[in-house]
């Protein structure tokens, strides 16, 4: 993975998931079993996603060889936990529902 990708994974997959979720939203009906399972396994799927992200930011951030890649890797894994919650948040309401 390049440091861009690092950089901006977490925040890629907080806004695939947000858009995906207000397509699902925007086109089935909020309250059909469709819809939730469709929102569920988005959700899951960005949550394994993050939590890939979050695995490979720590090792990255462990093993940095100066003082950038280190700021390149903890940044990254701030944007993925950010990422992950934000991701939880957004899939509460299908969940739940």
């Amino acid at each position: 993975m390049g440091k861009w990708g690092l950089l901006l994974g977490g925040l890629i997959v907080w806004a695939v998931d947000f858009f995906a979720l207000y397509a699902i939203a925007s086109i089935l009906p909020g309250t059909s079993f469709v819809a939730r399972a469709l929102a569920i396994v988005v959700t899951l799927a960005a949550l394994a996603a993050d939590a890939w992200l979050i695995r490979f930011a720590w090792k990255a951030a462990g093993s940095a060889g100066d003082e950038v890649d280190g700021w390149i890797a903890r940044t990254g894994l701030a944007g993925a936990a950010l990422s992950f919650v934000s991701v939880l948040w957004q899939g509460f309401p299908a969940i739940l529902a």
